[in-house]
């Protein structure tokens, strides 16, 4: 499992690299600063408990290239934490071109139904070794 780092004090943009045909479980800790601080994005404790995020070929593209969902277990938010997942499987990966990408998440609470979490370019790299 690979683990990245997502600071956000910035904007949400945040650039994803995946790899073409093989399985996709990968961590991604969640945080922003205050003051010299670093704190985690408490995910359940701001009441967040679904996401959703799609890759498309353009922003306004209308194929959708990939879909992941906290409904079908693609995102797995935390209970407790800062660190959230991104799940695919190879066979999944495997039918996607090897290229650039656009995409964006949201994710919900009664609060917020369709915040604005993260987008960016998400990159999917070939397989040299097959």
């Amino acid at each position: 499992m690979s683990y990245q780092d997502l600071d956000l004090r910035q904007d949400t943009q945040y650039n994803l690299v995946l790899n073409k045909q093989k399985t996709l479980n990968t961590n991604i800790y969640a945080y922003y600063m205050s003051g010299d601080t670093e704190v985690g994005f408490d995910f359940a404790g701001l009441g967040y408990t679904a996401a959703t995020m799609q890759v498309r070929m353009k922003p306004n593209a209308p194929f959708v290239v990939l879909t992941f969902s906290t409904t079908d277990g693609s995102i797995v938010l935390p209970t407790s934490g800062s660190t959230f997942q991104l799940k695919k499987t190879a066979e999944e990966m495997a039918v996607v071109r090897a290229g650039e990408y656009f995409y964006d998440m949201y994710i919900s609470s009664p609060t917020y139904p369709k915040r604005a979490f993260l987008s960016g370019v998400c990159t999917i790299i070939p397989n040299i070794t097959t």
